[in-house]
């Protein structure tokens, strides 16, 4: 369906005459056809009422406008601000909270951006104008300035750079705002951190005042009231030789995964001492020494000798060769003596797992009770109900007396020779040679090591302690941490665990440098508005009303004919001429403002009276 076009022959525009053809005490215009001619006229109303001017004055809706934006816009980015910091560190309890945070620090950082824009906009509008009142413009340049703040083609007028520098900034900063609201929803992020947490619960530990705890490691012979101590388990014997040759702890199972704890507890361990020192305490141990040591060093072939003394059941004789500096600073070549002694010992260690790979860390070993019992005391067939007498500390006395008791002398043609002595045969079937003792400088440090036919590789680094006392010691430690690991008895302890867990990460630099550039180069155009609406002596904004009532001047209604209908397309003769807000010279007895070219308007003088 065709509409009807409307045909030219019949448009017969009526152009106007001079600026002042238009009645000065005209107030209201009639667009009633019959009185527009006498309004057209140039005759006087006598009776008509005097004209009332243009009020000067700003009012308060335009700086409350600007001023209440950059408030509101500052506001809105400092509660940004706040939400994003009350999430910081804190759990992602879920997607859908995760979801949510990013909508409300979106949505907060584009409503920042609609208000600093505002206060922007208002305050180029004011620039606009008192631009237009100083400077003859084109009317293609004014175009791009009203459509600056909204049309990114308008920055590729030449006016707008060489007349409205100012204008052109405020837009600038107008267009790049928008930015902040881009980069600060991306400053809370979510990171992957390990979560702890403490609950209490039941864990493997050592308890030899129970008779669960050492009751499997004995192998008895007899029955009733006549059962006697026949030597230890094959069990017990199998855990001592695996922590004697790994020269580490058995692994204890892990309660969680990731978790840690800390355990104290009883145990036994050995304290080894020189034998110097012990003889200067108790001169007795110097008669045992000799005779259970000293007729079977034979200089030229000895190379070590362990044995438990008869009178002593909680004590080992240790004699080794080789010289240890680290032992023994004072001389470095004299042979290394120890009286290692059982003691009950207070242990605190730390347990730590991670993906159930077990850490112990001893915090504390420290002996408290020397474990004194004769041998008659020890094996005798009731020694299970005596007091004095700890059946799990006298199992453990055997297993270090079969390890250590024995004696490792060099051949005539060098070759190494292990010899089991005492009153007692040895069920241990590992050897001080198959253990780290055996990389202890106390044994191969020596002349009569170096004429053996064995390794020549010293691996020191096997030595605990890097002495042959400090090693004892530490594989005493040792096996009794690896005793957790037949949880023969629990404890109730707080385990920390620690798992993977989604957290919220809070980057504010980024946050408050993005925002207080925006605030603070909206406050500068705020400024530079305030500025403009003094000059101007009125607030003006860009709406068509203000557009209507600037344009009152019959000059411009010679522009309109053919371009009435206000297409983007105008004429390029049009769009060529110079404009300028202004007074309209010759406009009679009243002064009247309008845009005019730039021969027909001179500037306005703030306070005049205009109609």
């Amino acid at each position: 369906m065709s509409s009807p076009t409307a045909s030219h022959t019949d448009y017969n525009p009526r152009r106007p005459g001079s600026p002042g053809h238009v009645p000065a005490d005209l107030q209201t215009v009639t667009l009633d056809p019959e009185v527009l001619d006498q309004q057209a006229s140039n005759t006087e109303h006598k009776d008509s009422p005097a004209p009332t001017p243009a009020a000067w004055g700003i009012g308060w809706q335009c700086p409350a406008m600007m001023v209440g934006s950059a408030v509101c816009g500052a506001l809105v980015a400092l509660g940004h601000h706040i939400y994003y910091n009350t999430l910081d560190t804190t759990r992602v309890t879920s997607v859908e909270q995760q979801t949510w945070a990013v909508r409300i620090g979106t949505g907060l950082a584009f409503i920042s951006r609609a208000f600093l824009v505002a206060a922007v906009g208002a305050a180029a509008a004011q620039e606009t104008w008192a631009t237009l009142r100083k400077k003859s413009i084109r009317l293609y340049g004014i175009n791009n300035m009203f459509s600056i703040l909204n049309n990114p083609m308008a920055f590729l007028s030449l006016d707008i750079w060489l007349y409205a520098k100012t204008l052109t900034v405020l837009a600038i900063v107008s267009w790049l705002i928008p930015l902040a609201a881009v980069i600060t929803p991306a400053t809370l992020s979510v990171r992957l951190r390990i979560a702890s947490n403490e609950t209490r619960m039941q864990v493997p530990t050592i308890d030899f005042a129970l008779n669960t705890t050492w009751d499997s490691w004995m192998a008895l012979e007899g029955t009733g009231r006549i059962e006697s101590y026949l030597g230890y388990s094959p069990d017990i014997s199998r855990l001592f030789a695996a922590t004697s040759v790994s020269i580490s702890v058995l692994p204890v199972s892990a309660p969680l995964p990731n978790s840690s704890y800390t355990l104290d507890f009883w145990g036994p361990s050995y304290r080894c001492e020189r034998l110097n020192d012990v003889v200067a305490q108790d001169g007795s141990i110097q008669d045992i020494w000799n005779t259970e040591i000293s007729g079977d060093i034979d200089p030229d072939f000895t190379i070590y000798i362990g044995t438990q003394p008869s009178q002593l059941n909680n004590t080992i004789f240790v004699y080794a060769a080789g010289s240890n500096p680290v032992w023994n600073a004072e001389n470095a070549t004299q042979p290394t003596e120890l009286v290692c002694q059982l003691w009950n010992t207070s242990y605190v260690v730390s347990l730590n797992f991670s993906d159930g790979v077990q850490a112990l860390t001893p915090i504390s070993t420290t002996p408290s009770a020397f474990a004194n019992w004769s041998t008659e005391e020890a094996t005798e067939s009731a020694y299970k109900n005596k007091e004095r007498v700890n059946a799990g500390f006298h199992i453990v006395s055997m297993l270090f007396q079969d390890l250590l008791h024995r004696q490792l002398k060099t051949g005539a043609t060098g070759s190494l020779r292990q010899e089991v002595t005492g009153h007692r045969s040895a069920q241990s079937s590992i050897s001080i040679t198959q253990t780290g003792l055996f990389s202890c400088p106390d044994l191969w440090n020596s002349s009569t090591y170096e004429d053996a036919q064995v390794t020549k590789t010293r691996d020191a680094t096997r030595c605990r302690n890097k002495t042959l006392a400090r090693a004892i010691e530490d594989l005493s430690h040792n096996f009794t941490y690896s005793l957790l690991s037949l949880n023969s008895a629990n404890t109730s302890v707080n385990v920390t665990s620690s798992f993977p867990q989604n957290y919220f990460s809070y980057n504010q630099r980024n946050l408050l440098a993005a925002y207080i550039v925006s605030v603070g180069v909206t406050v500068g155009c705020v400024v530079v508005g305030f500025l403009a609406m003094h000059r101007n002596g009125i607030s003006q904004n860009t709406s068509f009303s203000t557009v209507l009532l600037t344009t009152r001047n019959p000059e411009l209604d010679g522009l309109a004919v053919g371009n009435c209908l206000g297409s983007d397309k105008m004429g390029v003769d049009v769009g060529k001429v110079r404009l300028r807000f202004g007074e309209i010279e010759g406009a009679g007895e009243y002064r009247h403002a309008a845009f005019g070219t730039k021969a027909s308007v001179t500037p306005i003088s703030k306070g005049r009276e205009y109609y």
